[in-house]
């Protein structure tokens, strides 16, 4: 316990609290640190009763704050699902977890349900040759 923490009566701290007083008044009088009332009341909750919301008198009594109405996010559009190929199926006997894969496998998603399934096929980017030309927009009607 500190010299401050002396120099405060527990008891009559306490009946100025039930008298309503705040926690800086009371340290004031005191001669303390509001904060060392307020540990106080925390340490002592028996002596210092819960005032709840209705000891916050600092709050004007009128018209409260209107919220500003909020913007709706725009709704988001689904990407379209790539149909799964013959290709695809024959990859899924080799195909591998996430974590298991290594830089120079093929990280294609095979399937779209848990556990997540990938190509793993060998490959010198991102995708194997198949998944990387499946992966391009097409070029319809474009000369």
């Amino acid at each position: 316990m500190t010299i401050q923490h002396r120099t405060v009566d527990i008891e009559a701290a306490a009946k100025l609290w039930r008298d309503d007083l705040s926690a800086s008044q009371i340290a004031k009088r005191f001669g303390v640190s509001r904060n060392v009332i307020v540990g106080l009341a925390f340490r002592n909750r028996g002596l210092f009763p819960w005032r709840g919301d209705a000891a916050k008198k600092t709050r004007a009594l009128g018209q409260a704050k209107t919220a500003r109405p909020r913007k709706l996010a725009p709704e988001l559009k689904r990407e379209p699902e790539i149909p799964a190929t013959a290709y695809d199926a024959e990859r899924l006997q080799s195909a591998k977890l996430l974590h298991h894969l290594s830089a120079s496998e093929c990280c294609w998603p095979l399937n779209t349900g848990g556990p997540y399934l990938f190509c793993a096929a060998e490959t010198t980017g991102r995708y194997c040759r198949n998944h990387h030309a499946r992966s391009l927009p097409k070029n319809e009607g474009k000369a």
